[in-house]
């Protein structure tokens, strides 16, 4: 009697709009163990997820790049595991998996420091207006934009955490003076990072650029509002390399177009992508990114090996790294 043919277990990929899934060596392993079908683009309905995910046994899912709710977790009836790069899960709804006995596996945070990066990669575009000099380099002979140095000015870094830290250490480097606050920032910490610790008022009244590394929670969503952005020094510069909605949008975007900020360097939104007919798109003192903080080669290797990693224990009935280890009980 022939023998009954084994299914083999189905691994989609969300997301990968890089395409570095495939380059990592646990990749391989994975492939030779199970089918795996890597998403380039972003599935944007429910008919295009539905089905990608009619017969996933497990996802992998990219930081925060698609919700995964109650409504996407039903378009996957067979769905066992998902490995989530990083910790944050502000799209996940990990109750409604935890009910649909999916076990979510996640990743260890890397050092922040892509995104501690890319702050000062945008501090220094905005300073020194390299983005506007770029363009006309190629429309005019030589473009005379005079810049801004940055020595001498005031930073003020909002939430003194894992990348706030290593923001205002690097800081002292070009003799700044540095503030700091944080709802549990003490004078100590910021002491410890060359900071001062301040209200948030004085924050921003005081500082020439105010760069955000908060976390998004309840209590810093609308943290930055029009009233927020009324404090700060004419001609001011705002960094946002956390997450969207802890700035108003509405309220950025007036401030910038009437012309009382002197410029924004954004790598988040409230909506991403950002639509392309968003009115930030079309302003000129605003520097703009696609979510780019942590997307270098080097940590999108690290967290793709490290989620196909749990993915290969889960085949092999170790799961590793679960945040809802219940589901398995």
């Amino acid at each position: 009697m022939a023998e009954g043919k084994t299914e083999r277990f189905q691994v989609v990929v969300l997301d990968d709009y890089e395409g570095m899934a495939a380059q990592v060596p646990a990749f391989g392993k994975l492939q030779a163990r199970a089918d795996i079908t890597v998403m380039r683009e972003r599935l944007g309905t429910s008919e295009e997820l539905g089905r990608a995910l009619k017969e996933a046994n497990a996802v992998l899912l990219m930081r925060e790049r698609s919700k995964f709710g109650d409504e996407q977790l039903s378009l996957a009836p067979a769905l066992k595991l998902i490995s989530q790069t990083g910790q944050a899960i502000p799209h996940l709804d990990l109750p409604a998996a935890t009910r649909r006995r999916i076990a979510v596996a996640v990743t260890p945070n890397d050092s922040g420091i892509s995104t501690v990066e890319l702050t000062w990669g945008l501090i220094f575009a905005l300073l020194r207006h390299i983005p506007e000099v770029d363009r006309r380099m190629r429309q005019e002979s030589w473009p005379a934009v005079a810049g801004n140095t940055l020595e001498g000015k005031t930073i003020g870094v909002i939430g003194l955490g894992r990348i706030g830290r290593q923001i205002a250490r690097i800081a002292q480097a070009f003799r700044t003076r540095v503030l700091a606050t944080g709802k549990t920032l003490t004078d100590e910490r910021a002491r410890e990072a060359g900071a001062e610790r301040v209200s948030l008022t004085t924050l921003l009244k005081e500082s020439d650029i105010v760069t955000l590394h908060a976390p998004l929670r309840p209590e810093t969503r609308g943290l930055i509002g029009e009233k927020e952005l009324a404090l700060m020094k004419p001609g001011a510069i705002l960094i946002n390399t956390s997450r969207g909605p802890i700035v108003s949008e509405k309220a950025l975007l007036q401030a910038l177009e009437k012309g009382r900020l002197g410029g924004a360097g954004l790598d988040v939104y409230d909506e991403e992508p950002l639509p392309m007919e968003h009115p930030l798109r079309r302003l000129n003192n605003v520097v703009l990114l696609s979510h780019r903080g942590y997307a270098t080669v080097e940590i999108l290797r690290e967290r793709y090996e490290l989620a196909i990693g749990n993915i290969l224990n889960f085949l092999d009935g170790k799961p590793t790294n679960l945040i809802n280890p219940e589901v398995l009980t």
